[in-house]
């Protein structure tokens, strides 16, 4: 009965350290429009990850810069023109949306 007590504490620790750390990841999605190829196409971020600077264009294999945004995430996202997210930004809170260029975004 000992050995149960002893193992419950740690593991009561461990739950509560958990919970209390804020998820690295903003959940849902973001939406965008870009064009490769001549084409315009639709590209999905899920799950970001949060504080990540995100070449948006560049994970669906293409280049140059997104536009018409909507941030469908629990967190906000900062869209700049930079690709190193040192620009201004511009900002788009969870759950908005917007028609702007930009080329990376970060959440968080």
């Amino acid at each position: 009965m000992r050995l149960a007590h002893r193992a419950a504490a740690p593991l009561a620790a461990l739950l509560v350290l958990a919970a209390s750390h804020p998820s690295d990841a903003a959940r849902g999605t973001f939406t965008f429009r870009f064009t490769a190829a001549g084409h315009t196409r639709a590209g999905v971020l899920s799950n970001p990850a949060d504080g990540a600077c995100i070449d948006a264009t560049g994970r669906m294999g293409g280049s140059g810069r997104a536009r018409a945004a909507r941030n469908a995430t629990n967190r906000t996202a900062t869209l700049y023109m930079s690709i190193d997210c040192q620009d201004a930004g511009v900002v788009l809170l969870p759950g908005a949306r917007r028609v702007a260029e930009f080329k990376t975004v970060r959440f968080g």
